[in-house]
């Protein structure tokens, strides 16, 4: 027989007494917690001393001595640095271009004033005066340069024109007129003032011109969906005018060429979203050559950040170059586009000047180039009809017009062939007239 009793109590383990009492506290607080969920309170895990995060499960958690050894310890959340993403405009935007047309000096001198008076109406009579060079002048934005206070308050003369003198512009499509010349301040505040009141009426903006009470700030146009400012300054005012303009506290009228000014707006253009920046400038000498004082303008305003500068004021057509701009670029320079109207029959050169044309285009990255710079030479043409005088402005490289007789033909082939060797060997280059429509 074995040595168990027959019918005596069987005893328990001592793993069995542990197991059982394990069981009886887990049973015990099951039912305290259930208890407390089903009364509505609320059970405060942080205070049990117990990690949220700790209760999910995490298959990839590190089980070495290391991050063993780390457990218990309170640690500080690493925050992470915002990534860096490129900012660079996305290159569509590249497509955006305009096109901009450029001509030289309009000036309605006294012999032309005299031979545009209309005996019958009684009125100075420019129109049809741009009838034949309007189709060279369907760009996006179009700008002239206008050496004519325009005011019916003074008394016409070589520097003040009538202010229906402002429908010759209206005429040819131009929507910017450069006011800034070495006269401007001739009538005074009341002159200038006149003279942006009229343009005005005919939906032209002004440029190197502006009101008593206005700030300094570009012309900017939004064309082809290129931001484009547009800025002109003089610097042929004679020292009596400014000792005037300073002495009637009005001399931010016609901004003078002072390059630390110039600099100080092309930034404000930036500022404001400019991609391109324009300057065109009234500077030089009657007749003569560029010198020293204009080179060195020139190239402070290049340094200044602007994509392209356009001079008049001599009166002649003048050669283009590029020159050294802002971080080593090549910005486009136009000495002078010489005469688009004026009533000098001195020589070919006086009668003689040229459109240019360009387009810009945005870079995609907040700035713009300057591409295909091209010209049309163009010709101030007098004839006499009917006992009266009539001026034309024509593309001299075209057809001659109807009624144009043989001096004026010559004239005309003259005048081409003298734009076209000044701006020989230039970055310009002859716009074939298939390309104005």
């Amino acid at each position: 027989m074995s040595g168990r009793r027959k019918g005596g109590r069987r005893k328990l383990s001592a793993g069995t007494v542990f197991m059982l009492g394990l069981l009886a506290v887990v049973i015990c607080g099951s039912v305290l917690v259930l208890g407390r969920l089903s009364s509505g309170a609320s059970i405060n895990l942080n205070r049990k001393n117990v990690n949220v995060l700790e209760l999910q499960e995490d298959p990839s958690r590190d089980t070495t001595e290391e991050t063993k050894a780390a457990e218990g310890r309170t640690e500080t959340a690493q925050v992470t640095a915002p990534p860096v993403y490129d900012v660079t405009p996305v290159p569509q935007e590249t497509n955006n271009s305009c096109t901009l047309t450029i001509g030289g000096s309009i000036s309605l001198s006294g012999e032309v004033r005299k031979n545009s008076w209309n005996a019958d109406s009684k009125v100075t009579d420019y129109a049809d005066v741009m009838m034949l060079l309007a189709p060279q002048i369907k760009a996006d934005v179009n700008v002239v340069f206008l050496e004519n206070i325009l005011s019916d308050k003074h008394k016409a003369n070589d520097n003040t024109a009538p202010a229906s003198a402002s429908g010759l512009l209206k005429e040819a499509g131009f929507g910017m007129a450069a006011c800034g010349f070495s006269q401007s301040y001739a009538n005074g505040r009341e002159g200038v003032e006149a003279t942006l009141d009229t343009l005005n009426t005919q939906g032209i903006k002004a440029l190197g011109i502006r009101y008593a009470d206005e700030g300094s700030a570009p012309v900017m146009t939004n064309a082809g969906g290129v931001k484009t400012a547009f800025l002109q300054y003089t610097s042929t005012i004679s020292s009596k005018t400014r000792k005037a303009m300073i002495k009637e506290e009005t001399s931010g009228m016609v901004p003078d060429a002072d390059i630390e000014q110039i600099s100080a707006d092309i930034a404000a253009a930036r500022e404001q979203g400019a991609e391109a920046v324009i300057v065109l400038v009234n500077w030089g000498k009657n007749g003569k050559e560029p010198d020293r004082t204009q080179k060195e303008l020139a190239a402070g305003i290049a340094q200044a950040g602007a994509d392209m500068i356009v001079g008049n004021g001599s009166h002649i057509p003048q050669a283009a170059e590029y020159i050294t701009g802002k971080d080593g670029s090549s910005v486009l320079c136009v000495w002078s586009l010489g005469t688009l109207l004026g009533g000098d029959r001195g020589n070919v050169k006086r009668q003689s000047g040229y459109l240019l044309h360009v387009t810009i285009r945005s870079d995609g990255k907040g700035g713009a180039l300057i591409l295909g710079p091209e010209y049309t030479p163009v010709y101030t043409w007098k004839y006499k009809q009917d006992g009266r005088y009539y001026y034309r402005c024509i593309a001299s490289n075209g057809s001659a017009p109807d009624g144009m007789d043989k001096d004026q033909r010559k004239n005309m082939s003259h005048s081409a062939e003298t734009v076209e060797s000044i701006l020989k060997n230039t970055p310009l280059t002859v716009r074939g007239l298939e390309n104005a429509d």
